[in-house]
């Protein structure tokens, strides 16, 4: 099998932890590094087009991962990642390789592979494939003050991502306004007032291993929907620290479910996610999410 890595030195210590990597590595391979925002998209596009590779080794974190899925579409190469980054929530859920041993067992021998689903986000504007999870409202607010900070990149490289999240929360909480929103899934259409946020996980965790959703399965053909609404900042500020162990879904103010599809319309404009990829969205403006189950083919480490 033909591997190639895709490296984002900017994530955490990329670059510097893949030449540790590499050191030990016995396999032939083919190297690929990022300079900038979506280029992991345009090398993965290039690599399928000439047939290079069927093998792929995201070094990086989930936006690395996020770029790589949304420039694979539907080739069926196989995904592998090495964590790295500040966010790391795709590893807390789906196999990553710790080792170049593993790695090396993994290319050696006939390679074990689990099929995942894949979100998918639609508006007017955008079409995103997201493997962790989508939202609208405050987390993808947070998600938009860290993707226009200047310190990610020197906190990552201290080992200090978490900080990243929790500063931004802390920041976007002083300015955000609660909005209103209307649901419509498969089967029941729903009203929500004084909503904080939505968000629809593949699997349980964002934001750095908050356990937004800790029921979602990125294998079982669902998405698991989240709402939070009617709560004053003190309040949320509380809730937001109960994510972190799950157990926030006990609150009256959290409402989950799990769907197939869904479709979404905001009562004002908002800032919407895929990934920790950010888009904006206009009020009464209809946003699509739904499910590929199976769609793609992660490598499995032995």
């Amino acid at each position: 099998m033909n591997l190639a890595f895709i490296v984002n030195p900017a994530s955490g210590k990329g670059l510097t932890a893949f030449k540790r990597f590499k050191k030990k590595l016995t396999i032939p391979y083919r190297t690929y590094i990022t300079h900038y925002p979506k280029h992991a998209t345009k090398i993965i596009q290039h690599l399928l087009d000439e047939g290079l590779i069927n093998v792929v080794i995201v070094v990086g974190g989930d936006g690395t991962i996020h770029e790589v899925i949304n420039g694979m579409k539907q080739h069926q190469l196989v995904l592998g990642v090495i964590r790295n980054g500040s966010g790391n929530d795709f590893g807390r859920h789906f196999h990553t390789f710790k080792t170049a041993r593993q790695l090396e067992t993994f290319m050696k021998r006939k390679p074990k592979t689990v099929k995942a689903d894949l979100g998918v986000y639609q508006s007017t504007k955008q079409q995103r494939l997201f493997i962790n999870n989508s939202g609208i409202g405050f987390d993808a607010a947070v998600c938009q003050s860290i993707n226009q900070s200047t310190h990610k990149t020197y906190l990552n490289r201290l080992k200090l991502g978490k900080l990243i999240y929790i500063y931004h929360v802390f920041k976007t909480l002083r300015t955000f306004e609660p909005f209103d929103l209307k649901l419509m899934t498969e089967d029941h259409e729903a009203s929500f007032t004084n909503v904080w946020f939505l968000t629809a996980s593949n699997q349980p965790f964002f934001g750095g291993g908050m356990k937004i959703a800790p029921q979602a399965n990125g294998h079982d053909g669902t998405l698991t929907i989240t709402i939070v609404q009617h709560l004053k900042r003190r309040s949320f500020l509380y809730l937001f620290w109960l994510v972190y162990k799950g157990a926030h879904t006990r609150n009256a103010a959290v409402s989950q479910m799990q769907v197939k599809q869904l479709t979404v319309q905001t009562g004002n404009n908002q800032v919407a996610h895929a990934d920790g990829e950010t888009y904006y969205i206009t009020r009464h403006t209809p946003v699509h999410y739904q499910i590929q189950p199976k769609k793609i083919q992660l490598a499995k480490k032995t």
